[in-house]
Protein backbone atom coordinates (compact mmCIF):
# COMPACT_ATOMS: atom_id res chain seq x y z
CA UNK A 1 0.00 0.00 0.00
CA UNK A 2 1.22 3.52 -0.88
CA UNK A 3 0.86 6.28 1.51
CA UNK A 4 1.53 10.13 -0.06
CA UNK A 5 1.55 13.38 1.60
CA UNK A 6 -0.22 15.83 -0.04
CA UNK A 7 1.35 18.72 1.19
CA UNK A 8 5.29 17.54 0.89
CA UNK A 9 4.35 15.07 -1.91
CA UNK A 10 6.53 12.31 -0.27
CA UNK A 11 5.25 8.53 -1.12
CA UNK A 12 5.78 5.53 1.67
CA UNK A 13 5.16 2.28 0.27
CA UNK A 14 4.33 -0.04 3.08
CA UNK A 15 4.00 -4.05 2.67
CA UNK A 16 0.78 -5.15 4.20
CA UNK A 17 1.33 -8.39 5.07
CA UNK A 18 -1.59 -11.65 4.20
CA UNK A 19 -4.37 -12.11 7.12
CA UNK A 20 -3.27 -8.59 8.88
CA UNK A 21 -4.99 -5.52 10.10
CA UNK A 22 -4.07 -2.46 9.48
CA UNK A 23 -5.26 0.47 11.98
CA UNK A 24 -4.51 4.33 10.45
CA UNK A 25 -4.79 6.82 12.98
CA UNK A 26 -3.64 11.03 12.81
CA UNK A 27 -1.60 11.92 10.35
CA UNK A 28 -2.04 8.50 8.34
CA UNK A 29 -5.57 8.73 8.67
CA UNK A 30 -6.25 12.46 8.08
CA UNK A 31 -3.56 13.81 6.38
CA UNK A 32 -1.83 11.32 3.94
CA UNK A 33 -3.86 9.65 0.87
CA UNK A 34 -3.46 6.02 1.13
CA UNK A 35 -3.94 3.28 -2.14
CA UNK A 36 -3.21 0.39 -3.82
CA UNK A 37 -1.35 1.45 -6.94
CA UNK A 38 -2.44 -1.14 -9.55
CA UNK A 39 0.77 -2.98 -11.37
CA UNK A 40 1.85 -6.68 -11.69
CA UNK A 41 4.91 -6.66 -8.75
CA UNK A 42 6.12 -4.72 -6.20
CA UNK A 43 10.15 -3.98 -5.58
CA UNK A 44 10.81 -4.87 -1.64
CA UNK A 45 13.84 -6.48 -1.02
CA UNK A 46 13.58 -8.33 -4.51
CA UNK A 47 11.17 -7.97 -7.18
CA UNK A 48 7.85 -9.83 -6.24
CA UNK A 49 4.72 -10.64 -8.65
CA UNK A 50 1.55 -9.83 -7.41
CA UNK A 51 -1.15 -12.45 -6.87
CA UNK A 52 -4.71 -12.07 -6.05
CA UNK A 53 -5.52 -10.14 -3.13
CA UNK A 54 -8.34 -8.53 -0.95
CA UNK A 55 -8.59 -5.98 0.73
CA UNK A 56 -11.41 -4.66 3.18
CA UNK A 57 -11.46 -1.08 4.25
CA UNK A 58 -14.24 -0.31 8.00
CA UNK A 59 -14.55 3.15 7.97
CA UNK A 60 -16.01 4.92 11.54
CA UNK A 61 -19.26 6.97 10.68
CA UNK A 62 -20.07 9.86 12.68
CA UNK A 63 -23.61 12.11 12.57
CA UNK A 64 -21.21 15.00 14.53
CA UNK A 65 -19.50 17.48 12.31
CA UNK A 66 -15.97 16.61 11.86
CA UNK A 67 -13.78 18.26 13.79
CA UNK A 68 -10.22 16.89 12.68
CA UNK A 69 -6.83 18.54 13.01
CA UNK A 70 -6.54 18.77 8.98
CA UNK A 71 -9.30 20.49 7.55
CA UNK A 72 -7.68 21.02 3.93
CA UNK A 73 -7.83 17.75 3.25
CA UNK A 74 -11.33 16.53 4.87
CA UNK A 75 -13.60 15.91 3.02
CA UNK A 76 -16.69 16.75 5.54
CA UNK A 77 -15.05 20.52 6.42
CA UNK A 78 -14.12 21.08 2.64
CA UNK A 79 -18.16 20.03 1.44
CA UNK A 80 -18.32 22.69 -1.24
CA UNK A 81 -14.88 23.90 -1.09
CA UNK A 82 -12.96 24.11 -4.62
CA UNK A 83 -9.97 22.34 -4.49
CA UNK A 84 -6.23 22.84 -6.05
CA UNK A 85 -5.67 20.69 -8.99
CA UNK A 86 -2.90 22.17 -11.59
CA UNK A 87 -0.90 20.43 -13.97
CA UNK A 88 -0.50 23.48 -16.28
CA UNK A 89 -0.02 26.86 -17.04
CA UNK A 90 -4.10 26.33 -18.41
CA UNK A 91 -4.98 25.04 -14.81
CA UNK A 92 -3.12 28.17 -13.29
CA UNK A 93 -4.66 30.62 -15.17
CA UNK A 94 -8.18 29.41 -15.09
CA UNK A 95 -8.10 29.16 -10.86
CA UNK A 96 -7.17 32.53 -10.93
CA UNK A 97 -9.60 33.89 -13.47
CA UNK A 98 -12.59 32.11 -11.18
CA UNK A 99 -11.03 32.18 -7.80
CA UNK A 100 -9.68 35.63 -7.68
CA UNK A 101 -10.10 37.76 -10.59
CA UNK A 102 -13.86 37.21 -11.02
CA UNK A 103 -14.27 36.97 -6.76
CA UNK A 104 -12.98 40.38 -6.22
CA UNK A 105 -15.22 42.05 -8.92
CA UNK A 106 -18.03 40.28 -6.90
CA UNK A 107 -16.67 41.65 -3.23
CA UNK A 108 -14.88 44.88 -4.29
CA UNK A 109 -17.33 46.61 -2.20
CA UNK A 110 -17.17 44.83 0.79
CA UNK A 111 -13.70 43.91 0.63
CA UNK A 112 -12.83 47.88 0.05
CA UNK A 113 -15.09 48.46 3.32
CA UNK A 114 -13.07 46.49 5.43
CA UNK A 115 -9.69 47.52 3.96
CA UNK A 116 -8.08 50.92 5.92
CA UNK A 117 -5.35 51.45 7.31
CA UNK A 118 -2.35 51.22 5.00
CA UNK A 119 0.50 49.04 7.18
CA UNK A 120 2.76 50.49 8.40
CA UNK A 121 5.92 48.39 7.37
CA UNK A 122 4.54 49.67 3.75
CA UNK A 123 4.14 53.01 4.60
CA UNK A 124 7.70 53.03 6.23
CA UNK A 125 9.04 52.33 2.89
CA UNK A 126 7.49 54.83 1.35
CA UNK A 127 9.10 57.55 3.44
CA UNK A 128 12.17 56.42 3.15
CA UNK A 129 12.09 57.58 -0.81
CA UNK A 130 13.18 60.97 -2.25
CA UNK A 131 10.25 63.54 -3.34
CA UNK A 132 8.97 63.44 -6.58
CA UNK A 133 9.78 59.63 -6.78
CA UNK A 134 7.11 57.62 -9.12
CA UNK A 135 5.86 54.46 -7.56
CA UNK A 136 3.78 51.54 -9.28
CA UNK A 137 1.77 49.46 -6.73
CA UNK A 138 0.66 46.46 -8.54
CA UNK A 139 -1.91 45.24 -6.98
CA UNK A 140 -3.33 48.26 -5.04
CA UNK A 141 -6.97 46.82 -4.45
CA UNK A 142 -8.22 49.87 -2.88
CA UNK A 143 -5.60 52.24 -3.32
CA UNK A 144 -4.33 52.73 0.12
CA UNK A 145 -1.42 52.63 -0.25
CA UNK A 146 -1.88 55.63 -3.77
CA UNK A 147 -2.11 58.81 -0.96
CA UNK A 148 -0.21 58.17 1.51
CA UNK A 149 2.66 60.87 0.22
CA UNK A 150 1.46 63.99 -1.24
CA UNK A 151 5.71 64.81 -2.30
CA UNK A 152 5.35 61.01 -4.20
CA UNK A 153 3.65 60.20 -7.26
CA UNK A 154 1.79 56.52 -6.81
CA UNK A 155 -0.09 54.79 -9.73
CA UNK A 156 -1.80 51.78 -9.36
CA UNK A 157 -2.97 49.13 -10.95
CA UNK A 158 -4.88 46.33 -10.53
CA UNK A 159 -6.96 43.29 -12.24
CA UNK A 160 -10.39 44.28 -10.85
CA UNK A 161 -11.97 47.22 -12.54
CA UNK A 162 -14.65 47.07 -9.90
CA UNK A 163 -11.16 48.07 -7.45
CA UNK A 164 -10.05 50.33 -9.62
CA UNK A 165 -13.40 52.11 -10.13
CA UNK A 166 -13.41 52.61 -6.19
CA UNK A 167 -9.54 54.35 -6.71
CA UNK A 168 -10.72 56.31 -9.11
CA UNK A 169 -13.53 57.37 -7.21
CA UNK A 170 -11.50 58.26 -4.54
CA UNK A 171 -9.17 60.87 -7.02
CA UNK A 172 -6.17 58.14 -7.38
CA UNK A 173 -4.27 57.39 -10.76
CA UNK A 174 -4.92 53.82 -11.68
CA UNK A 175 -5.48 51.46 -14.37
CA UNK A 176 -6.74 47.80 -14.91
CA UNK A 177 -4.39 45.22 -15.92
CA UNK A 178 -2.97 41.88 -15.10
CA UNK A 179 0.12 41.77 -13.51
CA UNK A 180 1.53 38.91 -15.96
CA UNK A 181 1.12 41.55 -18.71
CA UNK A 182 1.57 45.34 -17.15
CA UNK A 183 1.70 47.63 -20.24
CA UNK A 184 4.21 50.25 -19.03
CA UNK A 185 7.97 51.21 -21.01
CA UNK A 186 10.49 49.18 -18.74
CA UNK A 187 12.20 51.22 -16.37
CA UNK A 188 9.80 53.95 -15.81
CA UNK A 189 9.71 53.73 -12.10
CA UNK A 190 11.84 54.51 -9.12
CA UNK A 191 10.11 51.92 -7.20
CA UNK A 192 7.60 49.58 -7.19
CA UNK A 193 5.28 47.80 -4.58
CA UNK A 194 3.86 44.75 -4.87
CA UNK A 195 1.54 44.22 -1.59
CA UNK A 196 -0.69 40.94 -0.68
CA UNK A 197 -0.90 40.31 -4.18
CA UNK A 198 1.92 37.65 -5.63
CA UNK A 199 -0.03 34.65 -3.23
CA UNK A 200 -2.64 35.06 -5.48
CA UNK A 201 -0.71 33.80 -8.49
CA UNK A 202 -1.07 29.72 -8.60
CA UNK A 203 2.47 28.29 -9.95
CA UNK A 204 6.04 29.04 -9.62
CA UNK A 205 6.41 29.80 -13.21
CA UNK A 206 3.70 32.66 -13.15
CA UNK A 207 5.21 34.32 -10.32
CA UNK A 208 8.60 34.80 -11.77
CA UNK A 209 7.03 35.89 -14.45
CA UNK A 210 5.41 38.52 -11.79
CA UNK A 211 8.28 39.57 -10.16
CA UNK A 212 10.27 40.18 -13.48
CA UNK A 213 7.48 42.33 -14.44
CA UNK A 214 8.10 44.42 -11.50
CA UNK A 215 11.82 44.19 -11.92
CA UNK A 216 11.53 45.59 -15.59
CA UNK A 217 9.57 48.66 -14.31
CA UNK A 218 12.43 50.00 -12.16
CA UNK A 219 15.10 52.40 -12.96
CA UNK A 220 18.68 51.62 -12.51
CA UNK A 221 18.90 51.71 -8.27
CA UNK A 222 14.94 51.66 -7.73
CA UNK A 223 13.73 49.79 -5.07
CA UNK A 224 10.67 47.06 -4.53
CA UNK A 225 9.10 45.78 -2.13
CA UNK A 226 7.15 42.43 -2.04
CA UNK A 227 4.80 41.25 0.79
CA UNK A 228 3.10 37.96 0.32
CA UNK A 229 1.04 35.36 3.13
CA UNK A 230 3.54 32.72 5.13
CA UNK A 231 2.65 29.74 6.23
CA UNK A 232 4.89 29.67 9.36
CA UNK A 233 4.00 32.20 12.14
CA UNK A 234 5.40 34.35 14.19
CA UNK A 235 6.26 32.05 17.49
CA UNK A 236 8.53 34.36 19.13
CA UNK A 237 5.48 37.30 19.18
CA UNK A 238 3.08 37.32 22.20
CA UNK A 239 -0.69 36.85 21.87
CA UNK A 240 -1.66 40.11 20.86
CA UNK A 241 1.06 40.32 18.28
CA UNK A 242 0.43 36.87 16.58
CA UNK A 243 -2.91 37.82 14.98
CA UNK A 244 -3.86 40.90 12.89
CA UNK A 245 -7.50 42.07 14.28
CA UNK A 246 -10.31 40.68 12.50
CA UNK A 247 -12.79 42.77 10.20
CA UNK A 248 -15.45 43.99 12.54
CA UNK A 249 -18.08 42.55 10.52
CA UNK A 250 -16.23 39.25 10.75
CA UNK A 251 -16.25 38.90 7.13
CA UNK A 252 -12.48 37.38 7.49
CA UNK A 253 -10.00 36.27 10.33
CA UNK A 254 -6.74 37.64 10.65
CA UNK A 255 -3.95 35.76 8.70
CA UNK A 256 -2.15 34.65 11.70
CA UNK A 257 -5.20 32.94 13.18
CA UNK A 258 -5.27 30.84 10.42
CA UNK A 259 -3.51 27.67 10.29
CA UNK A 260 -2.81 26.22 7.14
CA UNK A 261 -1.97 22.09 6.29
CA UNK A 262 -0.90 22.92 3.13
CA UNK A 263 0.44 26.12 0.65
CA UNK A 264 -2.26 26.30 -1.92
CA UNK A 265 -5.68 26.96 -0.06
CA UNK A 266 -9.33 28.54 -0.92
CA UNK A 267 -9.94 30.81 1.94
CA UNK A 268 -13.67 32.04 2.30
CA UNK A 269 -15.05 35.65 2.09
CA UNK A 270 -18.52 35.84 3.17
CA UNK A 271 -20.27 38.47 1.28
CA UNK A 272 -22.95 40.03 2.97
CA UNK A 273 -26.27 41.01 0.97
CA UNK A 274 -27.53 44.72 0.95
CA UNK A 275 -30.59 45.35 2.95
CA UNK A 276 -30.18 42.38 5.32
CA UNK A 277 -30.85 42.75 8.76
CA UNK A 278 -29.03 42.42 11.24
CA UNK A 279 -31.12 39.60 13.23
CA UNK A 280 -31.18 37.58 10.19
CA UNK A 281 -28.10 38.82 7.65
CA UNK A 282 -28.24 37.59 4.66
CA UNK A 283 -24.47 36.22 2.74
CA UNK A 284 -23.05 34.45 0.09
CA UNK A 285 -19.97 32.12 0.27
CA UNK A 286 -17.00 33.06 -1.73
CA UNK A 287 -13.40 30.98 -2.23
CA UNK A 288 -10.23 32.91 -3.01
CA UNK A 289 -7.41 30.94 -3.81
CA UNK A 290 -3.91 31.47 -1.93
CA UNK A 291 -0.96 30.26 -1.67
CA UNK A 292 0.94 30.87 1.27
CA UNK A 293 4.96 30.79 1.45
CA UNK A 294 7.56 28.93 3.32
CA UNK A 295 10.85 30.87 4.02
CA UNK A 296 13.01 31.11 1.37
CA UNK A 297 10.38 30.26 -1.12
CA UNK A 298 10.07 33.95 -2.06
CA UNK A 299 13.79 34.95 -2.39
CA UNK A 300 14.46 31.93 -4.18
CA UNK A 301 11.90 33.00 -7.04
CA UNK A 302 13.71 36.54 -7.12
CA UNK A 303 16.89 35.09 -7.41
CA UNK A 304 15.52 33.51 -10.84
CA UNK A 305 15.27 37.62 -11.60
CA UNK A 306 18.78 38.34 -12.62
CA UNK A 307 18.48 41.90 -13.01
CA UNK A 308 17.43 42.04 -9.40
CA UNK A 309 18.75 41.42 -6.02
CA UNK A 310 17.63 40.68 -2.61
CA UNK A 311 18.39 44.25 -0.03
CA UNK A 312 16.48 42.50 2.99
CA UNK A 313 13.57 39.78 3.68
CA UNK A 314 11.67 39.81 6.69
CA UNK A 315 9.02 37.45 8.62
CA UNK A 316 6.83 40.14 10.09
CA UNK A 317 3.37 38.65 11.78
CA UNK A 318 2.15 36.51 9.09
CA UNK A 319 3.96 37.66 6.16
CA UNK A 320 6.82 37.58 4.52
CA UNK A 321 8.41 40.76 3.52
CA UNK A 322 11.17 41.40 0.82
CA UNK A 323 12.88 44.09 0.03
CA UNK A 324 14.45 44.02 -3.62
Amino acid sequence: MDFKNPTTGKVLPVLIPRRSLTVMSEESRYLWHHGITPRKSDALQDVVERQLRISLTLRECTPEPCKCDYPSQCDSQNYGKPRYDVEGEGDGARIEEEYVSAVYEEIADHFSSTRHSPWPGVVKFLNTLPPRSLVMDVGCGNGKYLGVRGDVRVIGNDNSYNLCSICQDRGHEVFACNALNIPLRPGTCDSVICIAMLHHITTPQRRVTVLRNLASLLAPGGLGLVTVWAQEQHLDLDSSEQCRPCPTDGTEQGVGRRHFDSQDVFVDWQLKKPGSVPEKPESKLYYRYYHVFIEGELAELIRQVPSIEIVEVNLRESELVCRV
